[in-house]
């Protein structure tokens, strides 16, 4: 039986060389799927298993790899995902397979010329600890022949343990919320109503829905409780010149999984698309300028850095607290665009230096306009460097201009679906779990508070360790769940998107109460605009994939008919 098993692995292996740069690594590179990859990463990101073994048990084994097959194959795929992104998934493909949650924000910070796609923690469960490797966490190369990695790895377990604990009480308890029998799903023709069904494929399908709808529940409301160590897959589709500055950006990161993943997707890709990726190296020029940008932030701005105050969502508008008394002296049209251009230049100097403290951006923008001259120059200089090449270029700040602007605390969870929004300029303060913890309501009810806490005070404990131990590292106990400070500016026409988007009744309650609060901000300071952002949903809706899970079962059973 052990010799029939280790054929079987080697026969898999050798169908899988056709298709992937490697068999045995974390990090690999997609080959000879062109024109059907994009489907195969749009399973890979609901599925349980890694993007090979989707590959080879739902594509390859079942013959689905052929032009003639691969038609109806891409037509499910549209009809079960319903994502444009998909569309966008060919050409040079790149797969992160166990990586921490806190690494794949580094990869999907490069915006343009990238199509990222990620598993998702609402169709995932996390409560399954391995015999050998344990709970699903990335432990930092940094901490592996350390001693703090026994302290790290207890409370990473303690994290897991609690959200164990939680999964099927949970369950049990939304059961009773809403049982079988009482759950509606308009399946058309098949039925609505548990009792209203006629055939057995209806009754499964009907189940099917049922348990998706309330798995997805149960993965919603338990997704605060994992720490940023979580670990991850990732897709990615990038055209050469994206790939060349992403593993750049990533060998240039403070964090040293990401330097890791950068070195080895260059050495993965240097095999599909080695042209495009030959230049890809740190960038010294960055590396420098984000190093002065720290120091003088410490030199000028230290009272900022420390512990806020949770200040909520906020639309930041001009600095007319500043302008009004200077506008009244200004004797002519100069003068006035004078003073506008003087606190735009405030506005953008205060976004160079918002990553680097721990306050809202208007409290920064005053200490700035408060500044002499020499002292902006001097930020203007630290944050463009000294660039030596038209490659160089420097970070975001510099995005800085008309739009609107939202100062946010949400929790991690809100910002991680926001943030992928790529006409959006994101910045993010440090991540410390000082802001308080966004507790889903669902747990008091379910009488699962105690647990709850466990996995927060673990999470917490472990937290302050490591800031005193290996600050860098300290970010992996961070749970989802915890506030931060992050900012988003858009225009009209990238915000209409996200919002409109974001506030469809199958999205996550928590991303569509802050997208909900934003449009609500911007109605009372531009209520023409927002007016013309009509798609925006304002209902309150608890069973959030309820519709969208019918709707799907109705496409597949169109697709079933046509097919019979």
């Amino acid at each position: 039986m052990a010799n029939q098993g280790d054929e079987t692995q080697q026969n898999d292996q050798a169908l899988l060389e056709r298709y992937v740069t490697n068999t045995d690594k974390n990090v690999f590179a997609i080959k000879n799927l062109h024109g059907i990859v994009g489907a195969v990463m749009a399973r890979y990101s609901r599925a349980e298993t890694g993007l090979r073994e989707t590959l080879l048990r739902e594509f390859v084994k079942e013959d689905k790899l052929q032009a003639g097959k691969a038609g109806k194959l891409i037509e499910r795929v549209l009809i079960a995902y319903g994502d444009d992104s998909v569309g966008e998934l060919e050409g040079a493909h790149l797969s992160f397979e166990g990586i921490s949650m806190l690494a794949t924000k580094v990869v999907e910070h490069r915006r343009i010329g990238g199509s990222p796609i990620e598993q998702s923690t609402r169709y995932v469960r996390y409560d399954h600890k391995d015999p050998e490797q344990g709970y699903q966490y990335v432990t930092p190369t940094t901490l592996v022949d350390h001693e703090h990695r026994r302290h790290y790895q207890e409370h990473m377990d303690a994290m897991f343990d609690a959200y164990a604990a939680m999964w099927q009480p949970l369950f049990e308890y939304l059961e009773r919320k809403k049982p079988l029998e009482s759950a509606t799903y308009d399946l058309g023709e098949m039925g609505s109503t548990w009792a209203s069904l006629t055939s057995d494929k209806a009754r499964r399908a009907f189940k099917r829905t049922y348990n998706n709808d309330l798995k997805t529940k149960v993965c919603d409301v338990l997704r605060p409780f994992l720490p940023l160590a979580t670990r991850a897959n990732m897709g990615l589709f990038g055209n050469g010149r994206f790939f060349q500055h992403l593993i750049s950006k990533m060998l240039t990161a403070p964090l040293q999984e990401a330097r890791e993943l950068g070195q080895a997707a260059f050495e993965e890709l240097s095999q599909v698309i080695p042209h495009y990726v030959k230049r890809a190296a740190k960038s010294e020029y960055a590396a420098t300028n984000q190093t002065n940008m720290t120091a003088l932030a410490q030199q000028w701005f230290a009272d900022l850095c420390g512990t806020p105050a949770d200040s909520g969502i906020q639309l930041v508008e001009a600095d007319f607290a500043w302008l009004h008394p200077r506008l009244r002296k200004a004797n002519d049209p100069k003068a006035v665009a004078r003073l506008w251009r003087q606190s735009s230049d405030h506005a953008m100097l205060a976004a160079m230096v918002y990553p680097e403290v721990r306050c809202d951006f208007a409290t920064l923008r005053r200490r700035i306009a408060d500044m002499n001259p020499q002292q902006h120059q001097e930020i203007w200089d630290t944050y463009y460097g000294t660039r030596r090449s038209r490659r160089d270029r420097p970070e975001r700040g510099v995005e800085h201009g008309p739009g609107h602007f939202f100062d946010c605390v949400t929790e991690w969870a809100v910002y991680k679906d926001l943030m992928r929004h790529r006409m959006g300029t994101i910045q993010v303060q440090p991540l410390v779990p000082d802001l308080g913890f966004d507790m889903p309501p669902e747990i008091a009810e379910a009488g699962l508070s105690e647990h709850a806490a466990r996995a927060i005070d673990a999470s917490e404990t472990l937290f302050a360790y490591l800031d005193t131990h290996l600050p860098e590292e300290r970010a992996y106990a961070f749970l989802q769940g915890h506030k931060m400070r992050w900012s988003l500016e858009m225009n009209d026409r990238a915000l209409m998107h996200m919002l409109e988007l974001r506030t469809t009744p199958q999205g996550h309650p928590n991303y569509r109460k802050t997208c909900q609060v934003m449009h609500d901000l911007l109605a009372a300071a531009y209520p023409e605009r927002a007016r013309r952002m009509n798609f925006v949903n304002h209902e309150d809706v608890f069973w959030s994939r309820s519709d969208s899970e019918a709707r799907q079962r109705v496409k597949e059973e169109a697709i079933d008919h046509k097919e019979g």
